[in-house]
């Protein structure tokens, strides 16, 4: 059988037909000019950080998204921790811990919710933990591609294993040896491919997908092409195809003898020792950093396979930044950066880089005190129970609980029967720093948020009705009160008959709460406008006087005028002699 028979034609065909790239050939006349003052703006987006954490916490906090996409957001992250919490419990019955002790708590710092979550062990095929892998590296890779001047010349390729890894019960690959010898070969490719034809490989993320030799066979008499892996691994054998994303850029022309598109091409099919597809210009950040693993996938593996898995994957860096990138996300560690969406108003965020919060030389050697002075009056028995609301700190704003930003208060070990202890003014000081901006930026009262929130969720009603009552939201305070009227309000109930249609359907969204006429509240001394300056007043006194004193001349010239020789008083005009 020949080498990559079984996967994709795309995968299995050497891409040695491309054409020349002139990838220095710069726009001439007004072109020019564009793309310079593109190149100069997209550079001012990877300036050093001006924004600080505080500053994202203002702006973000309150940011409402579309309840019909948020909701759809919801259903797609609940299923990632549906699916990582069946693979951890499988992993758990065979005798492999991924998750960690001290589960962590988040309290809705406005809305109140509080929500349990586990933390997983750095175990990269958990759709959670690649999920929160992925993040930074797209929003950095993102920002990155955004601010280089050559980002146009970048390219996406696909690198594959010649030979797919098997799994069965009587036979299990060596995968772990198999990530590693593509990413040797790929590192040795770069630093030969930037050096012979300058080619600077920017990252390289290894992925695997899962399928049975039957099912590849299926899938290979279904596009035409011949396979036998049936019968060499057997058909029910399961097996791992293996390749890698990379990113590379071509710095020069390559048009040289010896150095043509088709030559840079030729070498790396030759030094890789695998299919080599060329994908073109990236379109899509996500396209190229990817799940080593898809969930679905992961899910169909037998316990014995999640083992052999998560032995295979433990340790490695199965998603790396090279070349110019890996040294900028080193300047972003090391200026303490990080690369998140800011919002910039009607609904929009822009990726910016922002400076984490630190926490002061004081604050740390106080802290580093008294964890110092509690450890050594501690006893035995203190020691081996670990304290409950530990408060590790609040994250920036997230739609977690309703169609608007949020912050969340972690807490580790939380347990409501039991004090906060020193902490506890912390927390309720963020609630109400949280509440704060969350006004400041037109959010609508808790209870409203979270009612839209479940319309979302159930969508018993139309994408247009939800969207109607999330932006009604903001305003309900002012037109909804509870059923029962609380004592000494003498606000109106307004009958539902009385109300126009629109109204009506309005307030039958939102059940348990009723439309209120407000009554007017009696004027009182802060209602009335204030007096200027004395010298305003003065000069106001001034000019009224003045005007009085005008008026004055001019209705006695009238007067005289009236009576004047040769004036008709009628008409105000002379008499002929």
């Amino acid at each position: 059988m020949s080498r990559g028979l079984g996967y994709d034609p795309c995968d299995a065909e050497p891409n040695l037909t491309y054409p020349i790239k002139n990838v220095d050939e710069a726009p001439l006349g007004l072109g020019k000019l564009v793309a310079a003052a593109v190149a100069a703006l997209e550079t001012t987006v990877a300036r050093p950080a001006r924004t600080t954490h505080d500053d994202v916490l203002r702006s973000n906090t309150g940011w409402a998204m579309d309840p019909v996409s948020w909701a759809q957001r919801q259903a797609a992250s609940a299923e990632l921790e549906r699916q990582t919490a069946h693979i951890a419990d499988a992993l758990g019955g065979a005798g492999v811990n991924v998750v960690l002790d001290g589960d962590v708590t988040f309290i809705g710092a406005v809305t109140g919710v509080v929500e349990q979550q586990r933390v997983y062990r750095a175990c990269r095929f958990l759709p959670t933990v690649a999920a929160r892998d992925r993040r930074p590296t797209v929003n950095g890779l993102k920002l990155f591609i955004s601010g280089h001047k050559d980002s146009k010349y970048f390219r996406y390729a696909v690198m594959t294993c010649s030979e797919p890894v098997p799994f069965s019960a009587d036979l299990q690959g060596d995968m772990r040896g198999a990530i590693q010898e593509l990413n040797r070969r790929i590192s040795r490719w770069a630093h030969n491919a930037q050096k012979k034809y300058g080619v600077e490989v920017l990252y390289r993320g290894i992925e695997f997908t899962r399928a049975t030799a039957a099912e590849r066979d299926a899938e290979a008499h279904a596009r035409g092409q011949a396979s036998n892996l049936s019968e060499r691994y057997g058909a029910a054998t399961v097996l791992y195809h293996v390749h890698a994303n990379v990113l590379y850029w071509p710095t020069r022309v390559l048009k040289e003898k010896g150095k043509t598109w088709e030559d840079f091409l030729r070498f790396t099919h030759e030094a890789t020792g695998a299919w080599w597809k060329d994908n073109g210009k990236i379109d899509s950040v996500e396209e190229l950093v990817k799940y080593c693993s898809k969930p679905n996938d992961t899910l169909r593996s037998s316990t014995d396979e999640l083992v052999w898995l998560y032995q295979a994957t433990q340790r490695l860096k199965l998603c790396q930044p090279l070349g110019d990138f890996k040294d900028w996300m080193k300047t972003l560690d090391k200026a303490g950066e990080k690369v998140v969406r800011v919002h910039i108003g009607r609904g929009d965020g822009r990726l910016m880089r922002v400076r984490k919060r630190k926490k002061s030389d004081k604050d740390s050697d106080d802290e580093k005190k008294k964890d110092s002075e509690k450890s050594d009056a501690a006893t035995d028995v203190e020691k081996k129970a670990p304290p409950s609301n530990m408060l590790l700190g609040m994250t920036l704003p997230q739609w977690r609980h309703s169609p608007w930003a949020e912050p969340l208060i972690m807490v580790q070990r939380y347990d409501p029967t039991k004090p906060f202890g020193e902490a506890g003014g912390d927390i309720e000081a963020w609630k109400r720093a949280a509440r704060e901006m969350w006004d400041d930026n037109w959010g609508p009262e808790p209870e409203e948020a979270l009612r839209v929130a479940q319309m979302a969720r159930e969508a018993v009603l139309s994408s247009d009705d939800i969207r109607e009552a999330a932006e009604a939201a903001p305003y309900m305070v002012h037109t909804c009160s509870p059923t029962v009227p609380a004592p000494g309000n003498d606000d109106e109930e307004v009958p539902p008959e009385e109300l126009d249609e629109d109204a009506a359907d309005l307030a039958a969204l939102f059940e348990g709460g009723t439309v209120v006429r407000l009554t007017p509240r009696p004027p009182t001394e802060d209602d009335e406008i204030p007096f200027e300056s004395p010298a305003i007043v003065a000069r106001w006194a001034k000019m009224r006087a003045d005007l009085a004193a005008s008026e004055a001349r001019w209705a006695e010239w009238r007067a005289s005028a009236a009576h004047a020789p040769g004036q008709s008083s009628e008409h105000g005009c002379r008499i002929a002699a």
